[in-house]
């Protein structure tokens, strides 16, 4: 259950729940900014982030351009409605919002940043939830490829018609069935291996030097920019 910076550079070698409380401190902090001035004051530490996994940076920048192609609408509609500095305010928020999620979030295995939450006293159902549906979200996405797959290969030409619409339907019908008996199976698979409710873990996170330097320095960063441009 890797992610798109797992193990990349020093970010990968803090403890994650280090990282999800700075993210937490810097991006409430930045969505409260009143001007794009005080959104820049966090900029320098973003460029900072991003430069210890600069092997990888080709991939943040379209993950975030992805991200941003969806501010544009965002963006669009205030300019319409008579408050274009509004919109540009909000995307540069998002973005940095955004970018500090990749950077500090991604850099750690989706499983140690749950295990994180769960230390951060997050409740455990909806941990687990969110566990099963990162596992499983990619299988029902080969499940319905291959349905696709093999109904073109059956001389299935998608159009703008009600065969294309019943078509999909009978897809994703057949794609509902289909995991709906998976989980009946994962479930009882859980449950023949003595599963309570809990994920026994093994290895335990320890805060390092190095986790105590990362929040120090962080912090007081943050610190000098709200008394800078804050207050």
């Amino acid at each position: 259950m890797e992610t798109p910076l797992s193990g990349e550079g020093l970010l990968s070698r803090l403890d994650p729940r280090a990282k999800i409380l700075i993210f937490l401190i810097l991006s409430w902090t930045v969505a409260l900014a009143d001007n794009l001035l005080q959104v820049s004051a966090f900029i320098p530490l973003v460029l900072f982030f991003s430069f210890t996994v600069y092997r990888k940076l080709i991939t943040v920048f379209k993950l975030l351009l992805f991200a941003d192609l969806f501010l544009l609408f965002v963006v669009i509609t205030q300019v319409l409605m008579g408050s274009p500095y509004m919109g540009i305010l909000v995307f540069f928020k998002s973005t940095v919002i955004v970018f500090l999620s990749l950077l500090l979030l991604t850099t750690s295995s989706v499983f140690d940043i749950l295990h994180a939450l769960h230390h951060l006293k997050v409740p455990n159902k909806l941990l687990q939830l969110a566990f099963f549906f990162y596992r499983y979200l990619f299988t029902v996405k080969e499940q319905f490829q291959l349905a696709d797959k093999s109904a073109k290969s059956r001389g299935f030409t998608p159009r703008t018609d009600i065969n294309t619409y019943r078509t999909y339907a009978y897809l994703m019908a057949n794609l509902l069935v289909k995991s709906y008996f998976k989980s009946e199976r994962v479930y009882e698979a859980l449950i023949s291996r003595g599963f309570n409710g809990h994920f026994p873990v093994y290895r335990h996170f320890k805060f390092k030097s190095l986790d105590f330097a990362f929040m120090f320095l962080t912090t007081l960063y943050w610190g000098a920019a709200v008394w800078k441009f804050y207050l």
